[in-house]
């Protein structure tokens, strides 16, 4: 069941110069692991926008995750985002670590954006919640409503493309024929209630290749 989110603030485009992008090794693209501690800092990959407040936090096994939290209006609280700029196209999981603070601990929407029109960067229209123009935006929704730390893998085919008017409403995050492959994510986040809060931590972000069934 997808829960409502509302439209959400602009993020910014962003070109190829960009310091510290996504770590790959076999199998692994490792979004984030939020283990420098100042990922948060102006010249960082990370954007926060609208009523969300991003911290570090301690971790489940290490040193830090992000900490989420936030007042809800109408549902809304607001989002986090992260320029990739990567060769997307070998994994098929989006895998990570999330701390509940119990069932209305609150709803996120996971945002994957790739290159169609081959220029490495999101264009956007504020008349229209800040949808792409050119680009395809992959979404998955998952309510948060448990204690503790839990492991969460999402098979990139359960994504829907919500903007079909744009993109050509296809995955396809390679990196070729000039396209940046998979650009940037977003993490938007909402309350269960009309006016409540969210309250959660997040931590090891990455894409994974798994063999057979993915839970």
């Amino acid at each position: 069941m997808l829960f409502l989110l509302l439209a959400v603030s602009p993020v910014f485009a962003l070109g190829k110069p960009v310091p510290k992008t996504p770590e790959a090794r076999q199998g692994v693209l490792v979004i984030e692991d939020f283990e420098s501690g100042n990922f948060l800092k102006k010249d960082s990959t990370w954007w926060i926008f609208d009523n969300l407040t991003a911290k570090p936090g301690p971790g489940q096994n290490s040193r830090y995750s992000l900490e989420l939290i936030g007042i809800a209006r109408d549902w809304y609280v607001g989002g986090i985002g992260k320029y990739i700029g990567k060769d997307a196209s070998e994994y098929n999981s989006f895998d990570m670590d999330i701390y509940g603070t119990g069932k209305e601990s609150g709803v996120i929407k996971i945002e994957l954006y790739d290159d169609d029109n081959g220029n490495w960067q999101i264009e956007q229209d504020p008349k229209k919640g800040y949808a792409p123009i050119y680009d395809d935006r992959f979404v998955y929704e998952l309510k948060v409503d448990w204690n503790g730390y839990k492991h969460v893998s999402i098979p990139i085919s359960e994504f829907v493309d919500n903007n079909p008017e744009a993109g050509d409403n296809i995955w396809n995050p390679q990196q070729i024929g000039g396209s940046g492959g998979l650009i940037q994510m977003q993490i938007v986040a909402s309350a269960v209630g009309k006016t409540g809060k969210v309250s959660m931590k997040i931590d090891n972000i990455e894409l994974r290749e798994t063999k057979g069934k993915t839970q």
